[in-house]
């Protein structure tokens, strides 16, 4: 947890779990640029100052509310098939962006600062070293498959959000003949196919990429 209780009582009518919850709930009503801790304390039922006694801080606050989103993507087996692992986590993520559009941006450009994240990644980076990859391969196909999920779902989300809007962000492309044709493929219907696409091109990559001679599931057992 991102919490930092002080010493003595909090507020009687809140937990860190609470804070951190509502804090969740108000940014997906207020947008990320409406949320604030005023805010938050008004939802509460409480003063402001009360939530520092959970968080130190907002960045705090907000890095828990990172932690509780990655908490809702189900921990890869640790004796699993490593590609189908991040498959489902890839998906996972994504369905994240779709439940949470206002807060996803958090989970999408903030840096993991948490126990409990940074235990959810040395889980993954376990699994990809037992795959037979070492530190720096790891390194490389993480930040590739993280960029592709985060980069696609912020633009499904715009999409999402421009046909909503009636498509009037879109005005005046149909008199392009090739540009129209193409954009009636990156609408909302048809976004899971193209991010399932791209994903299974990634994967395919990875899945035949050079091993590091030094790691690997077998040399572990060898043990």
């Amino acid at each position: 947890m991102a919490a930092t209780r002080k010493k003595g009582k909090g507020h009687p009518q809140l937990t860190a779990e609470r804070v951190r919850d509502e804090a969740l709930r108000l940014i997906e009503e207020e947008g990320l640029e409406g949320f604030s801790t005023r805010k938050l304390g008004r939802a509460l039922g409480v003063e402001a100052m009360a939530i520092y006694w959970y968080y130190p801080s907002k960045e705090a606050l907000l890095d828990a509310v990172v932690e509780a989103l990655v908490s809702q993507m189900e921990p890869p087996e640790p004796d699993g098939d490593f590609i189908d692992a991040l498959r489902k986590l890839a998906h996972s993520y994504r369905g994240i962006a779709h439940s949470y559009p206002a807060a996803f941006p958090l989970l999408a450009t903030r840096r993991f600062a948490t126990e409990g994240t940074y235990r959810f990644l040395d889980g993954l980076f376990t699994m990809a070293h037992d795959f037979g990859f070492d530190d720096r391969a790891t390194a490389r196909w993480f930040r590739l498959v993280s960029s592709y999920c985060s980069g696609v779902a912020l633009d499904e989300l715009a999409g999402i959000k421009e046909a909503e809007s009636n498509g009037k962000a879109g005005e005046g492309r149909s008199q392009f003949e090739r540009l129209g044709a193409v954009f009636q493929w990156l609408t909302p219907e048809h976004h899971t196919d193209i991010f399932s696409f791209g994903l299974e091109v990634l994967l395919e990559a990875i899945k035949n990429a050079p091993k590091s001679k030094n790691t690997g599931r077998a040399k572990r057992k060898a043990r």
